[in-house]
Protein backbone atom coordinates (compact mmCIF):
# COMPACT_ATOMS: atom_id res chain seq x y z
CA UNK A 1 0.00 0.00 0.00
CA UNK A 2 2.74 2.63 0.82
CA UNK A 3 4.33 1.65 -2.83
CA UNK A 4 1.34 3.14 -4.28
CA UNK A 5 1.16 6.07 -2.06
CA UNK A 6 -0.91 5.34 0.77
CA UNK A 7 -0.35 7.16 3.94
CA UNK A 8 0.00 4.06 6.42
CA UNK A 9 0.14 4.14 10.55
CA UNK A 10 0.05 1.17 12.94
CA UNK A 11 -2.76 1.23 15.44
CA UNK A 12 -1.30 -0.59 18.70
CA UNK A 13 -4.83 0.06 20.74
CA UNK A 14 -8.09 1.94 19.92
CA UNK A 15 -9.36 -0.15 16.75
CA UNK A 16 -12.70 0.78 17.62
CA UNK A 17 -11.62 4.44 17.74
CA UNK A 18 -9.58 4.03 14.36
CA UNK A 19 -12.48 2.19 12.57
CA UNK A 20 -15.02 5.17 13.48
CA UNK A 21 -11.95 7.41 12.34
CA UNK A 22 -12.90 6.50 8.33
CA UNK A 23 -16.35 7.23 8.41
CA UNK A 24 -15.80 10.41 9.86
CA UNK A 25 -16.12 13.39 7.70
CA UNK A 26 -13.24 15.48 8.94
CA UNK A 27 -10.82 12.84 8.97
CA UNK A 28 -7.70 11.81 6.50
CA UNK A 29 -8.32 8.09 7.36
CA UNK A 30 -10.00 6.21 4.56
CA UNK A 31 -8.80 2.81 5.21
CA UNK A 32 -8.20 0.35 7.69
CA UNK A 33 -7.32 -2.90 7.93
CA UNK A 34 -6.18 -4.98 11.66
CA UNK A 35 -7.12 -7.70 13.80
CA UNK A 36 -9.20 -6.76 16.88
CA UNK A 37 -11.53 -8.16 19.13
CA UNK A 38 -14.73 -9.79 17.94
CA UNK A 39 -17.19 -6.99 20.85
CA UNK A 40 -15.24 -4.70 19.35
CA UNK A 41 -15.59 -5.60 15.34
CA UNK A 42 -19.52 -5.55 16.18
CA UNK A 43 -19.31 -2.47 17.60
CA UNK A 44 -17.58 -1.29 14.95
CA UNK A 45 -19.88 -2.33 12.26
CA UNK A 46 -22.37 -0.66 14.44
CA UNK A 47 -20.77 2.84 13.62
CA UNK A 48 -19.53 2.26 10.42
CA UNK A 49 -22.83 1.31 8.81
CA UNK A 50 -24.79 4.41 11.05
CA UNK A 51 -22.49 6.74 9.10
CA UNK A 52 -23.11 4.56 6.06
CA UNK A 53 -19.37 2.66 5.42
CA UNK A 54 -18.62 -0.62 4.60
CA UNK A 55 -17.02 -2.68 6.46
CA UNK A 56 -15.89 -7.02 6.19
CA UNK A 57 -14.50 -8.75 9.00
CA UNK A 58 -13.78 -12.47 9.70
CA UNK A 59 -13.50 -14.64 13.15
CA UNK A 60 -10.33 -16.27 13.44
CA UNK A 61 -9.61 -18.66 15.95
CA UNK A 62 -6.76 -17.12 18.60
CA UNK A 63 -4.37 -19.52 18.05
CA UNK A 64 -4.39 -18.89 13.94
CA UNK A 65 -3.37 -15.26 14.80
CA UNK A 66 -1.36 -14.96 17.89
CA UNK A 67 0.84 -18.28 17.06
CA UNK A 68 0.30 -22.07 17.59
CA UNK A 69 1.01 -22.70 21.46
CA UNK A 70 -0.61 -24.62 24.02
CA UNK A 71 -2.17 -21.45 25.58
CA UNK A 72 -3.43 -19.97 22.76
CA UNK A 73 -4.31 -23.58 21.59
CA UNK A 74 -6.96 -24.14 24.30
CA UNK A 75 -8.12 -20.20 23.79
CA UNK A 76 -8.96 -21.06 19.94
CA UNK A 77 -11.08 -23.90 21.03
CA UNK A 78 -12.97 -22.30 23.43
CA UNK A 79 -13.54 -19.65 20.80
CA UNK A 80 -14.59 -22.03 18.40
CA UNK A 81 -16.64 -23.74 20.47
CA UNK A 82 -18.47 -20.38 21.06
CA UNK A 83 -18.87 -19.81 18.23
CA UNK A 84 -20.76 -23.28 17.36
CA UNK A 85 -23.09 -22.41 19.63
CA UNK A 86 -23.60 -19.36 18.47
CA UNK A 87 -24.48 -20.67 15.03
CA UNK A 88 -21.26 -18.74 13.88
CA UNK A 89 -18.78 -19.99 11.68
CA UNK A 90 -14.89 -19.10 11.58
CA UNK A 91 -12.89 -18.34 9.03
CA UNK A 92 -15.95 -16.94 6.50
CA UNK A 93 -15.78 -13.87 5.47
CA UNK A 94 -18.95 -11.79 7.36
CA UNK A 95 -20.25 -8.34 5.53
CA UNK A 96 -21.34 -5.60 7.65
CA UNK A 97 -25.09 -6.74 7.55
CA UNK A 98 -23.99 -9.83 9.62
CA UNK A 99 -22.43 -7.90 12.19
CA UNK A 100 -24.69 -4.98 12.43
CA UNK A 101 -28.55 -5.40 11.24
CA UNK A 102 -29.85 -2.15 10.79
CA UNK A 103 -28.31 1.26 11.02
CA UNK A 104 -31.11 2.80 13.94
CA UNK A 105 -28.45 2.60 16.61
CA UNK A 106 -27.05 5.50 18.88
CA UNK A 107 -23.18 5.00 19.88
CA UNK A 108 -21.95 7.37 22.61
CA UNK A 109 -18.01 7.43 23.40
CA UNK A 110 -16.31 9.91 25.98
CA UNK A 111 -12.38 10.19 25.64
CA UNK A 112 -10.19 9.45 28.86
CA UNK A 113 -6.81 9.78 27.47
CA UNK A 114 -5.93 12.05 24.37
CA UNK A 115 -6.23 10.00 20.71
CA UNK A 116 -7.13 10.59 17.21
CA UNK A 117 -11.13 10.94 17.68
CA UNK A 118 -11.72 12.25 21.24
CA UNK A 119 -9.94 14.66 23.41
CA UNK A 120 -8.76 12.82 26.86
CA UNK A 121 -10.05 14.88 30.55
CA UNK A 122 -8.53 17.92 31.32
CA UNK A 123 -7.98 19.47 34.83
CA UNK A 124 -7.47 22.24 36.11
CA UNK A 125 -8.06 22.29 40.10
CA UNK A 126 -11.72 21.44 40.75
CA UNK A 127 -12.42 21.92 37.03
CA UNK A 128 -12.50 18.75 34.67
CA UNK A 129 -13.54 18.69 30.98
CA UNK A 130 -14.33 16.14 28.79
CA UNK A 131 -15.18 15.65 25.09
CA UNK A 132 -18.22 12.95 23.97
CA UNK A 133 -18.85 11.60 21.04
CA UNK A 134 -22.54 11.10 20.26
CA UNK A 135 -23.50 9.21 16.76
CA UNK A 136 -27.12 8.60 15.78
CA UNK A 137 -27.50 6.23 12.65
CA UNK A 138 -30.76 6.60 11.74
CA UNK A 139 -31.01 10.19 11.14
CA UNK A 140 -26.82 10.12 10.56
CA UNK A 141 -26.30 12.68 13.02
CA UNK A 142 -22.73 13.13 14.60
CA UNK A 143 -22.17 15.23 17.74
CA UNK A 144 -19.52 16.69 19.42
CA UNK A 145 -20.10 17.14 23.14
CA UNK A 146 -17.42 19.53 25.39
CA UNK A 147 -18.27 18.92 28.65
CA UNK A 148 -17.23 21.35 32.15
CA UNK A 149 -17.48 18.78 35.21
CA UNK A 150 -17.29 20.94 38.52
CA UNK A 151 -15.82 18.67 40.62
CA UNK A 152 -16.70 19.45 44.16
CA UNK A 153 -20.25 19.27 43.27
CA UNK A 154 -20.13 15.64 42.72
CA UNK A 155 -21.52 12.80 44.87
CA UNK A 156 -19.12 12.11 47.56
CA UNK A 157 -17.98 8.88 46.58
CA UNK A 158 -17.05 9.84 43.18
CA UNK A 159 -15.64 13.01 44.83
CA UNK A 160 -13.04 11.30 46.63
CA UNK A 161 -11.89 9.06 43.67
CA UNK A 162 -11.65 12.18 41.91
CA UNK A 163 -10.61 14.87 43.87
Amino acid sequence: MQAMGVRVFAVPDGDVAASILTCMPDSEVDVMYCIGGAPEGVVSAAVIRALDGDMHGRLLPRHEVKGDNEENRKAGELELERCAQMGVEANVVLRMEDMARSDNVIFSATGITKGDLLEGIARQGNIATTETLLIRGRCRTIRRIKSTHYLERKDPEIRDIIL
